[in-house]
């Protein structure tokens, strides 16, 4: 049977703080030895997992902006995703890439975002809203990496701003009207389409690892709420621990809870994957 491992980046396979992937590096080749595909389902843009999956070797299909698109690495797969997928979901042509596109666009969320601004009179601002420099002082990296992160196709994140009180919850309630969705990550909330979906993008990419693969099994790996949907949709679910060693909150009994903080948990997974 085919193994398939699905994974956040940030807080899991990425270290919270500095975003570092020395700890899993060893591992994911090892995965990658044993033909393996490792498939990056992150809040993270396009150019932000390009940079990491050039580090990493990785030439999987990827994930990205909570779920807004699949990336499919031309000829990865023995069909053509467009033939088998056209009918339900938009598939577009990308460079190298079959795209399959299941979130709205980056012009289409920004607009609904100023208008929940307009109405609510919220301060909350978003890469769009910020300079470069602006940014790097905010998420505590280099020119490059605010780049990469500023360079959005489907979804906004939140930046600045106060998220705890009623406002917020106003805030999101006219995004709601408006066909978006406010998701909490490790850091940041992010504002999207309510067609984009970790688990449903799980979903729609296993069928194709199926119909290519036959039966297949599939692991799961995450840290933040936005991970929820990813977990509940693969055979496997794993919660690694946050910074302070405790697990996100959940009564989904069928998500395990693994030892390690971040990247440690993640390579005790998968540790266990090579095992067996």
């Amino acid at each position: 049977m085919k193994t398939v491992v699905f994974t956040d980046l940030d807080g899991t396979l990425l270290n919270f703080q500095d975003y570092s992937y020395q700890t899993v590096e060893p591992l994911v080749h090892q995965l990658r030895q044993g033909k393996i595909p490792v498939v990056f389902c992150s809040s993270k843009t396009k150019a932000e997992q390009q940079h990491y999956r050039k580090a990493l070797h990785n030439a999987d299909p990827f994930i990205v902006e909570n779920g807004s698109a699949i990336f499919v690495p031309e000829g990865y797969f023995s069909f053509s995703v467009a033939d088998k997928l056209s009918a339900q979901h938009q598939v577009v042509l990308e460079s190298d890439f079959e795209v399959i596109v299941l979130g709205e666009k980056f012009s289409t969320v920004r607009a609904g975002i100023e208008q929940a601004r307009q109405e609510i009179d919220v301060q909350l601002w978003g890469y769009a809203d910020l300079s470069l420099a602006e940014i790097q002082e905010i998420i505590q990296l280099d020119k490059e990496f605010a780049q990469r992160a500023a360079t959005r196709d489907f979804s906004e994140t939140l930046l600045t701003g106060d998220k705890s009180g009623e406002g917020f919850r106003q805030f999101q309630d006219v995004l709601s009207s408006r066909g978006l969705s406010c998701v909490s990550g490790g850091k940041f909330h992010t504002v999207m389409g309510q067609g984009s979906d970790k688990g449903k993008a799980v979903q729609v990419l296993t069928e194709l690892f199926k119909q290519e693969f036959g039966e297949v099994h599939t692991i799961g790996l995450g840290d933040s709420a936005n991970d929820l949907p990813l977990l509940r949709a693969v055979d496997v679910g794993y919660l690694v621990q946050k910074p302070d060693k405790t697990w996100l909150a959940t009564d989904d009994e069928r998500i395990q809870k693994v030892t390690g903080v971040g990247p440690q948990g993640w390579v005790n997974v998968a540790q266990s994957l090579i095992a067996v």
